[in-house]
């Protein structure tokens, strides 16, 4: 079952808010810790409290001190590996909605060929001239694929494409349009 989308916004009731932020803030650091034994892996994290205007530290302010420090020292290519700041983020979303955009007209145009060669072997829409040019796309891909097809029953058997497209055109079966 898929997650259900949560909605972002500001806490209204301030101390509901603080209370709320106290524990994500402890999860947060909980999780850091176990992420680090479990993966063996040096990480600190940096929280400012908007309520108290401090700063808190994990594990310690001086071993987050001493991994920002090594970081900082790291080649610019490596430490920008895989950052990744909020023009970057929509950037690589953008490109994948894109994507996924591509997909599904694809898909679409897919299924409006199917549906069209479904209600012209029906005998529906002959007439519609709006109609034509996917009509003649559609005849246009069919062709494409029995020449696909005539040539991967020709290597099958051993002969080149060149000899099947000559036979087809001397039995009178090639293009008729």
């Amino acid at each position: 079952m898929g997650k259900n989308k949560i909605k972002h916004e500001l806490i209204s009731h301030e101390p509901n808010r603080r209370v709320t932020f106290k524990k994500r803030k402890a999860s947060l650091f909980r999780k850091l810790t176990e992420i680090t034994t479990l993966c063996g892996i040096i990480a600190c994290a940096v929280v400012y409290d908007p309520s108290d205007s401090k700063m808190d530290a994990w594990p310690s302010p001086p071993e987050a001190f001493y991994v920002l420090e090594n970081f900082k020292k790291l080649p610019e290519q490596r430490r920008g590996q895989f950052m990744m700041d909020q023009k970057a983020f929509l950037k690589k979303n953008i490109s994948r909605l894109n994507g996924q955009l591509e997909r599904a007209r694809f898909k679409y145009q897919a299924l409006d060929a199917e549906l069209l060669l479904i209600e012209y072997l029906e005998g529906k829409n002959l007439r519609d001239s709006s109609r034509l040019g996917s009509l003649l796309a559609l005849e246009d891909q069919l062709a494409k694929k029995i020449s696909f097809i005539t040539n991967r029953i020709a290597f099958a058997e051993g002969l080149e494409p060149n000899e099947v497209d000559a036979e087809i055109n001397s039995d009178g079966m090639g293009d008729q349009g």
